[in-house]
């Protein structure tokens, strides 16, 4: 089974959707496996994502994680773009020699199939001319970027028509606008100053690149009483849905998206088998005559139309926007790290469109990752966390699979095609989701703030996992001595309640036993503090070696330690100490020291009584003052500063 990778933005868009619609018909008649990797960029308004540079770094991630040594072809659906993810992309073409086909758009790069834009643009200015008999026609043009090749075809058309017909070029009467409805209120500020310098009101036509941007003038024109098309006709191009939806329905040409998405398989067929072709396959569309030429009555009002055809968007964007607060809600009601991934594993299966989901962490992805440039041929262990299949009807279990692969080998080997959607927050990688998701009728930007929120959620959790370990950390801190990593005697005391209690339930006895290092002094002076740091260490490794669990071992400060142990006796308390003796002389013997480390030693055995209104605190520092006692008596025994160093 060929497997090719198709790279796409604008997953729900009308157009990309009905080219992903040939695409996979194609596929599924041809036994060809796709696998979508989406992003979420867009190039069409000003006001969008220009500020949002580390989210683009973020998602254009969805771009690094095929390898394609391990694909047979790539398509790209071209419509929507951002600078970005196009120069993003380009780069990561450049590394591989296997076919590339754009589709919807006119690449330099690469082989294309797309609409004959200049015959099919000259259509609908042809029609103005013809049917109408329009001769002062305006244009209101793109936006003279070099990656929006169509802009320039439509507007070489529309010139080409003029000549052809007779009627003389004027600069003046062309607006260069951004594609995009928010276009449409300066777009008419200029035509009104423009025609204000002259013997009319309007031009006769204005013949738009594209539906967003007439649509937007058109609504420019109805806030102003611009009456269309008694006043001036208005006509786009590509018959998206919104171009039969509004009033007066929009005069248009229609592409055949399905068809340039059905056509790359099968001739991505043909290149894998050796076929050259030297020029791009052009398909070229039809003219779809409505309201706003005036082909069409303005008195059938198409409301009902529009009420029914947005009526499926409407809810399904309520519901997204739903689903959305629910999944918030639904993790912030959890405790666990597993708890929250089924929290959104169970969203997921209601109101996003996803017939499968598998949620797929990748290595680090708590640990605010960005990938590197290498990333697409390396391999790691991915892990599904949670997910389901069949609409929801089947749980995934959490199970493994290589990020090589790109798919669990169920999903690998089966037909359907899946799209690949890179989770991330801002720049930082997590891994990616998995879907077969519905696109019809579902609002891109909706589906996007899902995805938005996923990360943030993620982003999260990390945080929170940090914030813990943080506190345990503290805790740790607080309670710990760093040199020799015992407890402080801050912790020793957090131990002597429960001890305290446990002896009194057993009838035995509770003990604290106290060690104290001989001339730390003379260690420090006559080889150095890292040498006097080396006894103290010692001790305490020799203390945690006599150890068997009923003690607490703590450093109380400077060179005095102490154990806190329950159930003990006074010739356990010998055994203890002779066993950190032993340890001691032993481990400084194997590192082969200049001196000896020595201790002096105390203890005393409490029998705990049973007296509610007992002070504990009392009762340990009684403790710790009687075992200081009999550690000072053996000290004062002991030769200090002479039988300590050799």
């Amino acid at each position: 089974m060929k497997k090719i990778a198709v790279f796409t933005s604008h997953v729900y868009e009308q157009m990309s959707g009905m080219m992903q619609k040939g695409l996979i018909d194609a596929a599924l008649k041809h036994g060809v496996k796709l696998i979508f990797f989406a992003s979420f960029g867009d190039s069409y308004s000003s006001k969008n994502y220009k500020e949002f540079s580390k989210y683009d770094e973020g998602d254009k991630v969805s771009f690094d994680i095929p390898d394609l040594n391990d694909f047979d072809g790539v398509v790209k659906i071209t419509t929507y773009f951002s600078d970005i993810l196009k120069e993003h992309l380009k780069i990561i073409l450049s590394k591989y020699d296997i076919p590339v086909i754009s589709i919807g758009g006119n690449d330099e790069e690469h082989f294309n199939i797309r609409c004959d834009d200049k015959n099919t643009f000259a259509k609908v200015v042809e029609h103005v001319i013809e049917c109408h008999g329009c001769k002062d026609i305006f244009h209101l043009a793109g936006d003279q970027q070099p990656h929006h090749g169509f802009s320039q075809d439509r507007f070489e058309s529309y010139k080409r028509v003029l000549e052809e017909h007779g009627i003389p070029f004027d600069e003046e009467k062309v607006y260069y606008g951004n594609l995009w409805y928010d276009c449409g209120e300066p777009a008419l500020d200029y035509i009104l100053d423009t025609y204000s310098k002259r013997d009319k009101k309007f031009p006769d036509a204005v013949v738009c690149v594209n539906d967003y941007s007439a649509i937007g003038l058109i609504n420019a024109c109805k806030s102003r009483g611009i009456r269309i098309p008694e006043d001036m006709i208005i006509t786009g191009f590509d018959a998206v849905a919104e171009s039969t939806c509004g009033f007066p329905t929009l005069t248009t040409a229609r592409q055949s998206f399905y068809d340039m998405g059905y056509q790359a398989i099968v001739t991505m067929l043909r290149m894998i088998e050796g076929e050259k072709f030297d020029e791009d396959i052009m398909i070229e569309g039809d003219i779809l005559c409505n309201q706003s030429c005036g082909c069409q009555e303005k008195n059938v009002d198409s409301i009902e139309d529009f009420r029914r055809s947005y009526l499926k968007k409407i809810e399904n964007a309520t519901a997204i926007a739903q689903s959305t607060t629910n999944l918030m809600i639904s993790v912030s009601d959890v405790n666990t790290l597993e708890e929250c991934f089924k929290a959104i594993s169970d969203n997921a299966k209601t109101d996003t469109g996803f017939r499968d989901m598998l949620l797929c962490l990748a290595p680090g992805w708590d640990k605010q990752r960005i990938v590197d440039d290498d990333f697409s041929e390396s391999d790691e262990d991915m892990t599904v966390v949670a997910g389901f299949r069949d609409c929801g009807k089947t749980d995934v279990p959490v199970h493994h699979f290589r990020k090589k692969d790109i798919l669990p080998k169920d999903m690998l080997e089966d037909p359907k095609p899946y799209y690949i959607f890179a989770l991330h927050h801002l720049q930082y990688y997590m891994g990616y989701l998995i879907a077969d998701p519905d696109i019809d009728n579902r609002e891109q930007k909706a589906i996007q703030s899902w995805f938005v929120d996923l990360g943030v959620i993620l982003e999260t959790r990390r945080i929170q996992i940090d914030l813990e370990q943080s506190v345990t950390r503290l805790g740790y801190l607080y309670n710990r001595d760093m040199l020799t990593e015992l407890y402080n005697r801050r912790g020793l005391e957090e131990f002597f309640k429960e001890y305290f209690e446990e002896c009194i339930k057993n009838s035995t006895g509770l003990a604290v036993i106290v060690f104290d290092m001989d001339d730390l002094k003379t260690i420090n002076d006559r080889f150095g503090h890292n040498e006097g740091d080396y006894g103290l260490k010692t001790i305490a490794y020799a203390m945690l070696e006599a150890s068997n669990g009923d003690e607490v071992c703590a450093r109380s400060g400077g060179d005095e330690f102490v154990v806190l142990a329950k159930n003990y006796t006074a010739d356990k308390a010998d055994s203890f100490v002779m066993k950190v003796r032993e340890v001691i002389g032993r481990k400084v013997m194997l590192d082969d020291k200049e001196y000896k480390v020595c201790v002096s030693t105390g203890s005393y055995i409490e029998f705990p009584g049973i007296d509610p209104g007992e002070d504990l605190h009392r009762v340990f520092e009684k403790c710790l003052k009687e075992a200081d006692s009999t550690m000072y008596a053996e000290k004062r025994e002991h030769k200090v500063g002479r039988d300590s160093i050799s």
